[in-house]
């Protein structure tokens, strides 16, 4: 599937920031799940032009401002084509080793109940079946409910609650995960839905664990299953915090009002089939 993507973060200051620091981990890279064919970075009018390599499989920039600053706009657009791998992505290097994925964070704490999950998921067979059997275990376990957890809400609070959104599913996963000592990570990135209009589309996250022979493999709890034909990968961490897109530091002395604005269209198949023979 080839799927176009703008995707516009917005900071607007009641009084004008005197400062800012951001980075930017707004990037796609190709594997044998994703084709990235153009890609674009801007802020405020400007295109980033210098990423360099981090130790998660992905790259970032850094863009600084100095001077007075009423507002700020991130806007990353390219075109990518998608193919299902089966949650399968070859080409995945890191620097740091996959026991890092391991640890836990604040957002990913295990408690009783996400220890009970896990062993509910648990197979002799190893840790792909495991995983396989834990990710329909979250989608059962935490209905979406747009509106019902906040970026702070940790894994268990989500759990103990039965409702929240793709981060929270997404920790659930990841959590569930580490106490069966697979290790597991957050993925940002983008999910073209056929059912929403291509202007009503939101950032996504999913989860990718670690299996020995085959590497990373991705689950998307708030599916069900593994990711299909029109994910579209862009960073990871330990949790959602680790994988922003965009971590800023702002000096100014007002309030803030942040919007994000995500567009995501995908040709017709007749126009699509015409473009890949052409290629």
């Amino acid at each position: 599937m080839r799927i176009s993507i703008r995707h516009e973060t917005s900071y607007d200051y009641e009084e004008p920031a005197t400062g800012a620091v951001m980075r930017l981990r707004l990037m796609p890279s190709n594997t044998s799940a994703q084709t990235v064919h153009s890609w674009a970075v801007s802020v405020n009018g400007a295109p980033i032009e210098r990423w360099i390599a981090s130790g998660y499989d992905d790259v970032e920039a850094l863009w600084r401002a100095n001077g007075k600053l009423s507002e700020i706009r991130v806007v990353a657009e390219g075109e990518v084509t998608t193919i299902d791998t089966a949650g399968v992505s070859r080409h995945l290097r890191a620097a740091v080793r996959p026991l890092l994925f391991l640890r836990d964070t604040v957002l990913t704490e295990p408690s009783d109940a996400l220890k009970a999950l896990a062993e509910d998921a648990r197979s002799d067979s190893g840790p792909l079946d495991s995983m396989h059997r834990l990710c329909p275990a979250v989608y059962e376990a935490i209905r979406y409910r747009p509106g019902s957890t906040t970026f702070e809400t940790p894994a268990h609070q989500a759990l103990e609650h039965g409702a929240g959104v793709c981060q929270d599913q997404a920790h659930v996963f990841i959590a569930a995960a580490r106490l069966l000592g697979i290790p597991a990570r957050y993925v940002t990135g983008y999910l073209r839905d056929p059912d929403r209009p291509d202007d009503e589309h939101d950032p996504h996250a999913w989860a990718e664990g670690w299996v020995e022979e085959l590497g990373w493999v991705a689950f998307d709890p708030s599916l069900g299953h593994c990711p299909v034909e029109g994910h579209v990968r862009l960073t990871v961490g330990l949790d959602a915090q680790d994988a922003a897109p965009i971590r800023a530091v702002v000096s100014h002395g007002g309030g803030v009002r942040l919007s994000s604005d995500v567009q995501i269209a995908a040709p017709p198949l007749d126009q699509q089939a015409q473009t890949q023979t052409q290629q």
